[in-house]
């Protein structure tokens, strides 16, 4: 007989492997050794018919630094957003190109971080997973044909945000609704992938890995933009902040102050510039997500002294956004000198 592999998620068989095991189960039984058991019924009416294939997504989600399993984390599959659905469409309660779109499922993962979805159809969707104080996970997948189960499968992990980071996050969305002429929306929020390329560079910058400014960035959108998660455009802006550390907000007034340079505060027909350009990029109603970074050490950096790297990766539909072999990743560092 020949082995049929099964696929289990979230406590239960996907459709098609129901049917599989019922087959098998009903092909198997009955007999007995030396002809003491009943003989199986010749077939009739031809062979059977071979079921249909089963689509889903399943997975474990676990912590990125302790790898411990995390449950009731929220799942959503969805379609891909698209440039009808989502270009250049944030509003103050929904940022339309960072979740996946109708129909949408939904789920949420067990204790031990699984989840599973079963799909109508193969294809390729958009999986977003978000849990309280984590970076959210954003990834395109594909549900396509590959023998009777057509699962796809996914190892998620996501980064716990620090104390600092999460009011970092609310600071700068707060500025954007404040100060930002015209008004822009505060419903940006972190990706994984992003917060991932955020703190590496940072801490890279504190530890002398990489140099400070565009040049020294360019590493990190570009290691982005090869990430699962990436759909859009990779921006950045960063500040160097003198001691104590944790002054994510001056470096978000630094960035902000920009607004001064424009005529009229206006960052859609502002020139960009040096002294402009922190201002246009954060308050952009493109952006969709964002990475945050902040350096746990300090460095020295001529003629200024001890610093402190912080820099926000921000990942913007300013092409429209597309599955994988259509990404457009560009480095738009602009970093403050």
């Amino acid at each position: 007989m020949a082995s049929v592999r099964l696929m289990k998620g979230r406590g239960t068989w996907f459709p098609a492997a129901k049917l599989l095991l019922a087959g098998l189960l009903s092909a198997c039984g009955g007999g007995g050794s030396g002809g003491g058991g009943s003989a199986l019924p010749p077939p009739s009416g031809g062979p059977t018919p071979t079921p249909p294939p089963s689509f889903g997504v399943a997975g474990i989600l676990t912590d990125a630094d302790t790898g411990a399993a995390l449950g009731g984390a929220t799942v959503t599959l969805g379609a891909l957003p698209n440039a009808t659905t989502c270009n250049r469409a944030q509003t103050d309660t929904f940022n339309a190109c960072g979740a996946p779109t109708a129909p949408v499922l939904i789920t949420a993962t067990n204790a031990s971080g699984q989840f599973s979805l079963a799909l109508a159809a193969g294809g390729t969707y958009m999986l977003a997973i978000a849990a309280p104080s984590y970076a959210t996970f954003h990834r395109v997948v594909s549900a396509s044909p590959a023998g009777r189960l057509a699962t796809a499968i996914i190892t998620a992990q996501i980064t716990h945000l620090t104390a600092d980071e999460i009011a970092w996050l609310a600071d700068f969305n707060n500025r954007r609704a404040t100060i930002s002429l015209p008004h822009s929306f505060p419903n940006l929020a972190v990706d994984e992938y992003a917060e991932r390329q955020a703190r590496r560079w940072a801490a890279d910058v504190a530890a002398g890995i990489t140099q400070y400014g565009d040049a020294g960035w360019t590493s990190y959108a570009n290691a982005y933009g090869a990430s699962p998660g990436a759909m859009y455009i990779v921006g950045a802006i960063g500040d160097l902040v003198p001691p104590p550390q944790g002054q994510w907000s001056t470096a978000d007034g630094a960035w902000f102050a920009e607004k001064a340079n424009c005529p009229g505060g206006n960052w859609q027909t502002c020139q960009f510039a040096s002294n402009t350009g922190h201002y246009i990029e954060a308050s952009n109603t493109s952006d969709v997500w964002v990475g945050l970074g902040e350096s746990l050490t300090s460095f020295n950096y001529p003629p200024f002294g001890q610093q402190y790297a912080y820099g926000v990766m921000i990942i913007g539909n300013n092409a429209g956004p597309g599955p994988p072999s259509n990404r457009i990743v560009t480095s738009l560092a602009r970093l403050r000198h």
